[in-house]
């Protein structure tokens, strides 16, 4: 099956969504299927290029909105981009082209605490018409999220896709802390997402005083890069969270480790005793889905499709309540036997996420359209 995947940013960038689309490129390549991509030109990248049996076509990003320029010889075009949505409905009409719309998250009126930027409002009315384009039929990661398209109007069949599991291995603890130079012996609190609002690493920051306070040999780890405004459009807040932690005199025994290499993320990971994400809006949750199938207990807020992926495994806070927020991470810290328990059911139910059932099912999809 020849196949195009369309994606704003892909690798060397890799966000959330862009793991995703890789994931699926490789797989389905490894299947035998002619697959490409084709992504934004970045700094650094060639317009050109195969890597992993995949082919690359980047442009600049203006161009994703005529799309349709590059999809003539593909049997189905599997979009991840709001940019290319209009014209891939203008294309479908015109030559059947088979359209699946891949829409990982819905953020309406959050849009401005994501982004840094005063939008929202426009943005929320934006995304219901592009959302609404005309497609074959769409890919959700989430019941939540497909709960979201319908409440936006979307007639079309609507598919749900979960994502799998990232890594294979994920080394014993004490290995993983002797690795990024962590002592054996501290409590160690970690954060994996970019550095912006609506990941929520500010309130972690907080009420870490607070938490240092009852715990004193911890540490507050927080993984991620500060996002890009010229390629992801996102305000970081880096400077913010460290404001945050000046002022409360907090700052010591916190790590920003920014972005890391994917061999080294899994040692991240394992060195946690507890993942915290006080995550506004999760289409998923990859890397909650990633710190169960390491067995480390999760504390997150209970809003859009995290309770779906966490449902019984970790312990969900009410959005913004930072005292439950604050006592539900000392608690697991402090109660061996609760740590022990969410950790054994956190590994069980990450297990049945793989990226082969997402492939599999995947492929059922595209068979029903060409």
């Amino acid at each position: 099956m020849k196949i195009l995947q369309i994606s704003d940013l892909a690798p060397p960038h890799l966000g959330g969504v862009e793991r995703v689309v890789w994931k699926y490129s490789t797989l389905l390549a490894n299947r035998g299927n002619d697959v490409s991509i084709l992504t934004s030109l970045i700094k650094g990248s060639k317009s050109k290029e195969e890597i992993e049996n995949v082919r690359f076509f980047r442009v600049p990003k203006y161009m994703l909105l005529f799309s349709s320029l590059y999809t003539k010889n593909f049997e189905i075009v599997h979009t991840h981009s709001y940019l290319s949505f209009p014209i891939l409905g203008f294309e479908k009409k015109l030559r059947d082209t088979p359209v699946i719309k891949h829409i990982h998250s819905v953020y309406g009126e959050q849009l401005e605490e994501f982004t840094g930027w005063s939008v929202s409002k426009i943005f929320s009315k934006m995304e219901r018409y592009l959302v609404n384009a005309d497609c074959s039929a769409y890919i959700v990661p989430s019941n939540f999220t497909r709960s979201r398209l319908l409440d936006m109007g979307v007639k079309k069949e609507i598919y749900v896709v979960p994502h799998g599991v990232e890594y294979n291995y994920f080394p014993p603890k004490e290995i993983a802390r002797k690795r990024i130079g962590i002592n054996e012996n501290s409590k160690v609190i970690g954060f994996i997402g970019r550095m912006s609002m609506g990941k929520g690493p500010q309130d972690i920051a907080k009420i870490w005083a607070d938490i240092k306070k009852e715990i004193p040999n911890a540490i507050l780890i927080f993984v991620g890069p500060e996002p890009d405004i010229s390629t992801s459009g996102i305000k970081g807040n880096t400077d913010f969270v460290k404001k945050i932690l000046i002022e409360n005199n907090s700052i010591k025994d916190v790590i920003f480790a920014g972005k890391v290499e994917d061999d080294i993320l899994p040692y991240y990971i394992s060195a946690f005793d507890v993942y915290v994400a006080p995550s506004l809006n999760e289409g998923f949750g990859i890397s909650i889905l990633n710190s169960m199938a390491a067995g480390v207990p999760v504390v997150a807020y209970k809003n859009t499709a995290i309770p779906e992926i966490v449902d019984d495994t970790g312990i969900l806070v009410e959005t913004k309540n930072l005292e439950k927020l604050k006592e539900s991470i000392i608690n697991v810290i402090e109660d061996e036997n609760l740590r022990k328990e969410l950790s054994l059911r956190s590994k069980e139910r990450a297990s049945s996420y793989t990226w082969e059932k997402s492939v599999e099912k995947l492929l059922e999809i595209y068979s029903q359209y060409v």
